[in-house]
This record gives C-alpha cells, structure tokens and sequence, in this order.
C-alpha cells in the first residue's frame, strides 16, 4: 500500500482583516498581520482606488477648483466658486437654504474669506467673460464622455470675512465649521500664548459706567477699536461672563464699551479681560459676506448671555450646545442661537475633578453626550424648562465611564446603534440594547491593531478625524513621523467587523467631507495646504495633490498573511506558494518568503501583466527554504491587483521512526 504524501498545504481562501498585535501564529484563517493601501470585500484584497484632486494651492492667485461632476450637453449642473486666500482651515458640507434647498456645498475657511462652493445654478460657458464671471476654462479643454473632469470657473463675488482687526484666522487658531438655523457658522479659538491674546487686569480704577458708556481701565491693553473682549469675574453680572466689541479706544490704558442702561460700575482692581475671536456666521446668500456673532448684553438682561467664542459647537433639536470653558455646558434657547440662560440651561460635568470636555454628540430620546478626556457622560434634556419651579432643562446626568474619555472631538461619529471614537487607550465603540443605554466595553475596538495606535504623535492627536461611509469607519491620526497633520487612515469594516486597512497618502488628511459627487455620496478630504482631494476614485492612482508637480503615483499595496506552522512546531522545508491573482494591465505582483528559525525574507517572484486587458493568474513559485514557520508577502504596483486567495505549501520532517517485532 502506498504511503501517503508528506506535501501538506496551508492556506487562506480569503481575507477578513488584519490584526497587527497578535501572535501571527494565533491569527485564524482569512486574518491578515497587515494590510496597507487595501480594501478587503468580499474576502479579495485589492489595492485601493487613488484620490483625485479637486483644488490645489486654493487662493485668488491660484487654480480655481476643478470638481468631477459630469458636464451636460446644456451644461446646467454645478458651478465652483474659488475666491479664497490661503490654506484650508476649516471645511464643512452646507445645505443651501430656501431656494437653493437641495444644493450641497463644498465649504472652506481661509485665513481671511471664505471659500470654494458648488451650486445648482445654470451657465452659459459661451458668454464667458459675461455676468460677473471671473474665469472659465477653454471648451476644447472640457472632457463630456467621461465622468472624470467638468468645468473650471471662478465667479464672485467674494464671500469675506469682516473687517475688524481680530477677523483673521491664524495657523495656530482652532478652528470649525457648522450649519445650523441656515447658516453657516464659523467658530474660532484663539491660542492665548500669542502676543496680545493672554488674560489682562483692570487696574485699580476698575470699570466705571455713565449712562450706556463703560470705560475699562487695562494698563497698556493693546486693543484695537472693533476688538471683542470677554469681561469675567466681576460683581455685576454685566461684567462676568458677557462679550463686548470696544466702542473707542482713548489710550493705551482705558477703552469703552456700550452696556445697558442702568448698569452698575465695577470699582476695583482683577477683573478679567480677555481679547477673543466671535463666531462668524454667513446666511448662504451669495451678496452677503460673513458677520460677526452679536455681542453685548442681551435684551432679557444681564443674567442671561449671548453665543460665547467657542472653538467648536453642536447643533441638536434645534439648539446650539457650545462649551463653557473646561467642564461647563451652555445650551441655547429653541431656534435661538444667540440666546443663554446660564442657570437654567446649563451644566458641569466633572466640577473640581482633571478633567476637561472635548465633544459633545447627540444620541437618542433628546440626551446627549458628552465626551471628556477621562470620562463619559450622558445628559438627558426636557424640551423646556421652568424656573419658577426650579425645573432645570437638564433632567438628568449620569457619567458612563471614568476609565476612558474622548482624545479629538472629530473623532466621534455614530453609525446606527453604535457610537465610535478615539481615546488614549484607542478606538472605542459604545453601543445601545434595545433601551437604548450605552453600554461600553473595557476592551477598545482597536486592541487587534493597538500596536499602531501605541506610536501615535501625542502632540497632534487631538487633531485626528474620522467619518463613517459605505459602512467603514476611517480614522485619520497622525503617526509617529506626522509633523504637521494626519498621514495615516485606519478603517474599520463594519460588515467583516474586522479592522480593513491602513491607508498612507502624500498629503495631509486634516478634515474629511461626505457630499454627493456625480449622484454618489463620495469622501473628500481637505487640509491647511489648500488641498481638496476626492478619495477612492481613481483606478492608476493618487493625484499629486500640487498642481505645479501634476504627476499620478501608483498606490502601492501590501498584505502579509498569518503564519503558516502546520500545527507542528518543528522543522519543515517550504516547497512552494500558490496564489490565485488578478491583475490589470501594465500592473504587477510581488511575492515574498519570510521564515523564521532561522529568519529570512526572500523574494520568490514577480508577475506582470503586459498584456493590454485584465488577467487571471495562478501565480505558483517554488520556495525551497527550511524553517520552523513561514508567512507570505505580497506586494502591488500599477493599477488594482487582486489577491484572492494565498496557500504555502511544505513537507514535514520524515516519519517518525517504528519498530518491529517477529513473535517467536
């Protein structure tokens, strides 16, 4: 009878996702030890799409915006603004109001106008020059058989900022984006180490008010006319907590403000004044520019107070929920924005602990939560309130957790029943039974790639930024070698329930934008370079995201496999790798060995396919190398190869030997 064949095989029919912390040995078939620049549906892992530009260097100097939207035959589909100066600070997606219901836009803050935006409205690119048009691209130069370019136009006119001295945005301003109430908000935060931005004193002659007037005695102040200051700390309500713009500057030591009439003066020296930036809001008209929040005392008087300059707010059941310092919560009246009542709509969480709020994010029943960066907290809100019996609009506070919080507010994003975000610890997924509590989990999401969370830039991390699309969750954080923003983009398949990916580009990943592009709702990502790129769209790779280099670079992909130790610890010699591989024209696949005891990585073969179509390959190379165990590489260039499925093959050592024995 003859033997059986010592040739075992091992191997994977398809890939779920990659676990990079774990023993490759424990890794279960169809897990991966890393996978960059890959999307894994289905179980075939295939390089990703590359991004496409859609600006670069956005300025009044530069190249108007270039979107990919389809150009008609009666050219009655978009047309982009570009009156912009600088990098991108800040973006948001906007919904045109009224008459414009229906028209998404593309938002940008630069550090003195905004932006770039997209509209419905119609155009004759025959009367260029015509209609307040400012540029448009040549007709020769319009592709209308692909879906890939359209129009290039810049119309006014400018939508500016205001113009009073602390309007600018600044690289070292927090800044945001919000639509609420139909506007469009803009919040800034501006770093209080700068020169003329710290906390000032009053001297000793305090604040003194005749009629409507209040002179501020600030020793060598440095304020400028138009300035907003924040007053706080003083006896009199009006001077705690409110806002002024200055009036006039007299000298260098005094300024005057407008307050109601009746106010009392505050005599004395250490009250507060902090020079600030205001919200800024613009109503979507396109003859309108950017205007300030109001400022000042509101009409029901000195106890209740106006939109505060916050870096950031949220917009829930019609009511704006901003931040009030490190643990405090100021909820606007319904359909108010520039309306608080600091007792009764208001909260703290965490009073007196090491504690501060990095977001605030809606969730079912009208509560909210509130995410610190050392707890959680839950806080379910009436519709209404009444002082007169003591009945706060805050109905209850419950803290969720003290043992994780929140590290970047963009972080946070919701996606049905669950709840994710970044903390220092990583990726963590809250989720709700049927009652809707949140329940946490002490183990986060991304303990399976907690190796790659560990080196993250601790000085950039609060900037990371995630959205969930086409049922993934991309995190963008910057890396350990990041300088300036985020560089890598981990996702996480909700379908495989697995993390995908890690995905590297060439330019910085500050902010991430869903809108429609050509009836499909595409991620785009902006950042402070001036950059706006469409990701997943192009087959030969990424754009360069400068105009002036305006090369494609393949993306390049790469999988390593689980591994392969047959159940058997000892010794074996590698006789072969089988690969099932699609690949595109002009593309190619490499394949690597990397055994351990001893440690080796040794390229087996490459293949390409010069063939003008797509080609299936049984892709089969011999190893020949004798180790304890060994796991495969496989790496793309040129187009999107598939990988779909991967299997070694290896002899064991020879049988173990046996005895016989004759009965006598």
């Amino acid at each position: 009878m003859a033997l059986e064949s010592p040739v075992q095989r091992d191997g994977d029919r398809g890939f779920l996702g990659f676990a990079s912390r774990l023993n490759p040995l424990t890794l279960p078939a169809g897990m991966l030890q890393e996978s960059v620049n890959m999307r894994l549906d289905r179980g075939v892992a295939q390089t990703r799409k590359g991004a496409k530009r859609l600006a670069s260097d956005i300025s009044v100097s530069g190249t108007p915006l270039t979107v990919p939207f389809i150009l008609e035959p009666a050219p009655n589909e978009k047309i982009v603004r570009a009156i912009y100066d600088g990098g991108i600070f800040a973006s948001a997606l906007m919904l045109l109001p009224e008459e414009n219901i229906g028209t998404e836009a593309v938002l940008l803050a630069g550090p003195d106008s905004v932006f770039a935006y997209i509209t419905d409205s119609a155009l004759d690119i025959n009367s260029a020059g015509a209609a307040g048009v400012l540029a448009v691209s040549s007709t020769e130069n319009l592709v209308t058989d692909t879906n890939d370019e359209l129009l290039v136009i810049a119309v006014p006119p400018e939508i500016s900022l205001p113009t009073p001295p602390d309007e600018i945005i600044e690289s070292t301003d927090k800044v945001s984006m919000l639509q609420a109430y139909n506007r469009l908000y803009l919040f800034r935060e501006v770093d209080r180490n700068q020169p003329g931005w710290g906390t000032n004193f009053t001297s000793g002659e305090g604040i003194v008010v005749s009629g409507t007037v209040a002179t501020v005695y600030v020793d060598a102040h440095g304020y400028e006319q138009g300035a907003r200051l924040r007053i706080e700390g003083g006896a009199a309500a009006a001077f705690n907590g409110h806002e002024y713009d200055i009036a006039s500057v007299i000298d260098a030591d005094r300024f005057t403000i407008e307050v109601p009439n009746g106010t009392a003066s505050e005599p004395g020296a250490n009250t507060q004044v902090r020079r600030v930036k205001p919200p800024l809001y613009w109503d979507g008209d396109p003859a309108n520019d950017f205007v300030r929040a109001p400022a000042g005392v509101p009409a029901e008087g000195p106890t209740y107070r106006r939109m505060r300059s916050v870096p950031w707010a949220t917009y829930i059941n019609n009511r704006l929920i901003l931040p009030d310092g490190r643990q405090g919560v100021m909820i606007s009246d319904v359909l108010n924005p520039d309306l608080y009542d600091p007792f009764w709509q208001s909260f703290r969480v965490g009073k007196g602990g090491n504690d501060f709020i990095v977001g605030i994010h809606p969730w079912a029943d009208g509560s909210v939560l509130i995410f610190c960066r050392k707890s959680i907290w839950l806080a379910t809100l009436n519709q209404t309130y009444d002082a007169t019996n003591g009945e706060s609009l805050v109905a209850r506070l419950d803290v969720l957790t003290d043992e994780i919080g929140c590290v970047a507010r963009r972080t946070i994003a919701t996606a049905g029943n669950y709840v994710y975000f970044l903390s220092d610890s990583g990726v963590y997924r809250l989720d709700a039974r049927l009652d809707l509590k949140l329940r946490g989990d002490t183990k986060p999401l991304s303990d399976p790639i907690a190796d790659k969370l560990q080196t993250l830039n601790t000085d950039l991390i609060e900037d990371s930024v995630a959205v969930y699309q086409d049922n993934r969750y991309y995190l963008a954080v910057p890396l350990a070698d990041a300088t300036d923003s985020n560089n890598g983009v981990f996702i996480y398949s909700q379908l495989n329930e697995q993390w995908e990916t890690a995905d590297t580009y060439g330019f910085g990943v500050n902010n991430f934008l869903v809108g429609n592009v050509a009836g499909e709702r595409r991620i785009m990502i902006t950042n402070r370079a001036g950059y706006l790129m469409l990701i997943n769209h192009r087959e030969d790779g990424d754009d360069s995201p400068d105009t002036e280099v305006n090369i494609v670079a393949p993306v390049t992909g790469r999988i390593v496999t689980r591994r392969y130790d047959f159940g058997d610890m000892h010794s074996k010699r590698f006789l072969r790798a089988i690969a099932d591989v699609v690949i595109p024209s002009g593309a190619s696949v490499t394949a690597k060995i990397s055994t351990f005891n001893p440690d080796t990585t040794n390229i087996v073969g490459t293949l390409t396919n010069a063939t003008s179509g797509l080609e299936d390959y049984n892709m089969k190379t011999p190893v020949r190398y004798k180790a304890h165990s060994a796991e495969m590489v496989f790496e793309t260039d040129n187009g999107r190869p598939e990988i779909r499925s991967a299997s070694i093959e290896a002899s064991p050592k020879s049988l173990p030997p046996t005895e016989t024995r004759n009965a006598a």
